[in-house]
């Protein structure tokens, strides 16, 4: 003999007041509303940066930023790794170190950052240009091609090179006792001749005074990933420069002690407007 347990009333009400309240849901969607809230979208015009440039030249040689978190905000970037142990070269999603000694390397994801400015990089314009030129010369002609200097840009600058002269940063060790008015004039230099490679970077209006660097700012890496560091000086035999334009700008403060007590006593500039 079989047995068949009969529903109770209870079950068969929780039953019908299910359905009801699906009904109703379903009701207050309008039509074209998605059954998933989606996530919302990368913004590709901002330009992102961590630590104000006066921090970093005033002896903030440490910072709570990490490389995986750098790679959730761009694709391109430029910066100097905690203790100045390395120039940060990014480009492609790939974090390159420049290290004092000329190696050039892959950051670890658990690698801390001290300073950075980065971006997801959309081509707006670009432009050839197949004459010898100089770093004086290539601002003439980016300038020229600029649709206004009151927004921030980043670059890809692929070509050839005669010879580049790129800096590095002793890494230092706290307690740190120099910034950078006295590290980047006695900075190490390391120099290339017949050379392929990228120039990637920014420019930044002169409004934006001390929190980053003003004007241009390029970081250098080879196609064979062995050579790297801050661009100096250049001779290049034909570039292919690619231009993003931003109009969105966020720093992000370090969360650490040696930021929260700075004082910024010391004052330096690039100048390369």
């Amino acid at each position: 003999m079989i047995f068949k347990k009969t529903p109770s009333l209870l079950s068969v009400c929780a039953f019908f007041a299910l359905i009801f309240c699906s009904a109703c849901i379903n009701d207050a969607k309008t039509p074209d509303e998605p059954a998933v809230i989606e996530k919302a979208s990368i913004d590709r015009d901002l330009f992102y940066h961590y630590s104000i440039w006066y921090a970093f030249v005033n002896k903030v040689f440490e910072g709570d930023l990490t490389v995986s978190k750098l790679k959730t905000k761009g694709d391109i970037g430029l910066g100097s790794y905690t203790k100045l142990d390395g120039e940060l070269i990014m480009l492609d999603g790939i974090p390159y170190r420049a290290t004092e000694d000329g190696h050039v390397s892959i950051a670890k994801g658990a690698d801390k950052i001290v300073y950075v400015n980065t971006t997801f990089f959309d081509e707006d314009l670009s432009f050839k240009i197949t004459n010898t030129i100089n770093y004086d010369s290539l601002r003439v002609e980016i300038n020229k091609q600029l649709p206004s200097k009151n927004m921030f840009y980043a670059f890809k600058i692929h070509g050839k090179f005669k010879n580049i002269k790129c800096g590095g940063l002793n890494k230092q060790e706290p307690p740190f006792k120099e910034g950078l008015d006295v590290l980047i004039p006695n900075r190490p230099i390391f120099k290339a001749e017949e050379i392929e490679g990228t120039m990637v970077g920014f420019y930044c209006p002169k409004f934006i005074g001390d929190i980053n660097v003003a004007g241009y700012h390029l970081h250098f890496i080879s196609d064979d990933k062995k050579f790297g560091g801050h661009v100096m000086e250049f001779s290049a035999e034909s570039l292919n420069v690619s231009i993003d334009e931003m109009y969105e700008y966020q720093f992000v403060l370090p969360n650490t002690d040696a930021y929260r007590h700075v004082g910024f006593d010391k004052q330096f500039q690039y100048k390369k407007d």
